[in-house]
């Protein structure tokens, strides 16, 4: 994995410049547009509901008004507003990490073991086209479910982990992210409702499915390997 990005920066530096600075650059635009038309405090409470999203609420920030605990930090924002906030702030970090996260593969312990898994994802998608379109098909949904350490960091780190291209997995993302957060913003009633974003499942159901997706991959591509090690055994004595 980091081997990949160091071809990305060898071979495509504009490229790797651009995902790196760009998303900086344009959230610094952006503020500055929104200061001068919208004025400062506008501005701040906006800034304040973006570092809240990220690290607190989550996708539950777009609920706004119709959560009380929120609604202290979102305060007038519109949930349409607070839509289109995350879904940036979700392409932006997705940006950044897709072409930026091998770093994570270099650490102690996690980098070994998720280089393994990058093989056996690898040995799976090119062996099993279904597994391909699961894959995608899956991060889009993964991306989408409100849950801790799933959207668009978690779908990164785990489509980059399965092997999955970078083009692959910035759409994954794309598209989970218009799902989900669309889901919050014009479901919002139900969402708000029938969802206690402090329920054990929310806080740590993402981290318990992560570890279920990668034993299903590891217990697929054990199977695949031991089928195909059969059938050549197979053909290895029909020719004797």
């Amino acid at each position: 994995m980091a081997k990949a990005d160091e071809r990305l920066w060898q071979r495509h530096r504009v490229v790797w410049s651009a995902t790196l600075f760009g998303p900086l650059a344009t959230t610094g635009i952006v503020i500055g547009v929104v200061s001068l038309n919208a004025g400062a405090e506008y501005t701040m409470r906006l800034l304040t509901a973006a570092l809240a999203g990220l690290f607190l609420f989550g996708r539950f920030i777009i609920l706004g008004g119709l959560d009380p605990e929120v609604a202290e930090v979102t305060g007038s924002l519109t949930s349409a507003q607070l839509f289109a906030m995350v879904t940036y702030l979700d392409l932006t970090v997705a940006a950044v990490l897709v072409f930026h996260a091998g770093a994570l593969f270099r650490l102690p312990w996690f980098g070994s073991r998720a280089k393994a898994l990058v093989n056996d994802a690898e040995f799976l998608i090119h062996s099993q086209p279904w597994v391909r379109r699961a894959t995608f098909v899956g991060l889009v949904l993964f991306v989408a479910i409100p849950l801790a350490a799933m959207g668009s960091v978690g779908g990164t780190i785990l489509g980059r982990m399965l092997g999955v291209s970078r083009p692959r997995i910035f759409l994954a993302i794309l598209m989970g992210s218009l799902l989900g957060n669309g889901i919050m913003w014009l479901g919002s009633d139900l969402v708000n409702s029938v969802v206690d974003k402090h329920h054990p499942v929310v806080r740590f159901g993402g981290v318990a499915l992560i570890g279920c997706l990668i034993a299903l991959i590891e217990f697929t591509f054990r199977r695949v390997r031991r089928s195909q090690s059969e059938g050549q055994k197979m053909d290895q004595h029909s020719v004797t």
